[in-house]
């Protein structure tokens, strides 16, 4: 067994939008890839432009789309205390095949994940994930890292088109 201490960046960001706003604008400006879609590719051994196009489908001009989403606040607001949090995994899965044929350590990383939280303060929901170029930049290969910076660069869109006014 071999242990591997990271120095990872994250970004947080306060968004002044209220937590169900942001949920929404969020999961509008993603994409989501739909597990039935990856199903039926599987089944019909599609062609890698098939899976292409339907990713390029979903993705849309920002190139990125919701894999998975885990609403962690139904759950826990059982406790006694209201929680508003989702964990999202995001990615395309046209990029990760790139860098997973480069080093399959690269499945620790995409899809990333971005969490989104209530805020304790007016400064409203808040949108957190750890930059994908320093959780790839730890594989120590070059080509890996460009992704990670075209990570990066994606997801900072994401972001300001969530965040900027209607």
């Amino acid at each position: 067994m071999a242990t591997t201490k990271l120095t990872i960046a994250r970004t947080d960001v306060s968004t002044g939008l209220p937590y169900e706003a942001l949920v929404k604008r969020f999961e509008e400006t993603l994409g989501t890839w739909e597990a039935a879609t990856a199903k039926r590719l599987i089944e019909r051994s599609a062609s890698w432009s098939d899976v292409e196009a339907a990713a390029g489908g979903v993705a849309g001009a920002r190139g990125l789309m919701i894999i998975a989403t885990i609403d962690q606040g139904l759950l826990t607001s059982l406790s006694g205390r209201i929680k508003k949090c989702r964990l999202y995994l995001v990615g395309n899965p046209v990029i990760a095949a790139g860098i997973l044929d480069v080093d399959p350590h690269s499945a620790l990383y995409v899809p990333f994940r971005v969490a989104l939280f209530e805020g304790d303060n007016d400064e409203g929901a808040r949108i957190s994930f750890d930059r994908p170029s320093s959780s790839l930049a730890q594989l120590g290969n070059p080509q890996i890292d460009e992704v990670g910076a075209l990570l990066d660069t994606k997801i900072d869109a994401v972001v300001a088109a969530v965040c900027s006014p209607t």
